[in-house]
């Protein structure tokens, strides 16, 4: 799957991965950069209890939050 990563880094999400219960709102996803250094693998972190902050803090993790259409502009 190819996805076009817009401003602010943001990347959109298919429907599908939030209709089938696989994701949701609020879910924490690690984030890493593969070999090629042109893709990146999205799972679902352990922790799901994580503050704003230590999100932030760990560098490699993202909460799925709701489009902005703007960053996509």
């Amino acid at each position: 799957m190819i996805l076009t990563v817009g401003k602010n880094r943001t990347l959109p999400l298919p429907d599908e991965l939030l209709e089938d219960g696989k994701l949701g709102i609020g879910d924490i996803l690690l984030c890493t950069v593969m070999e090629d250094n042109r893709s990146i693998k999205l799972e679902k972190f352990k922790d799901q209890t994580l503050s704003d902050e230590q999100i932030k803090a760990q560098g490699s993790l993202a909460r799925v939050e709701v489009l902005n259409p703007k960053y996509f502009e």
